[in-house]
């Protein structure tokens, strides 16, 4: 869980330096943050989920994580902007990665 919780704020320091228009993004930091650079980039649209619990058990967990979702919420980072040509599709949009299935 410690892993996690690092991964998490290295996460939300990403999303706070993008949002200020910081010079230097900490993608590094983590190993979730450097996957995730190309998806945080200016050019690219992100959407993030949170997901709580409804068990009290759960409850400061479930806290901390609408606290990072309130923190996301607020963040814009501008239109993406990179461009794709008409008609084509990424292979990991087509069945079987681009490979045309079998009958």
């Amino acid at each position: 869980a410690q892993n996690i919780n690092k991964s998490l704020s290295a996460l939300g320091d990403v999303i706070a330096a993008r949002a200020n228009k910081n010079g230097h993004v900490p993608f590094r930091n983590s190993t979730l943050t450097h996957l995730l650079q190309d998806s945080l980039s200016q050019d690219s649209k992100t959407l993030m989920f949170v997901c709580i619990s409804p068990v009290m058990y759960n409850a400061d967990e479930s806290f901390c994580s609408l606290n990072f979702a309130s923190r996301v919420r607020t963040v814009e980072l501008g239109k993406a902007s990179k461009n794709v040509s008409p008609g084509v599709t990424p292979k990991s949009a087509t069945p079987a990665g681009g490979r045309k299935s079998r009958k």
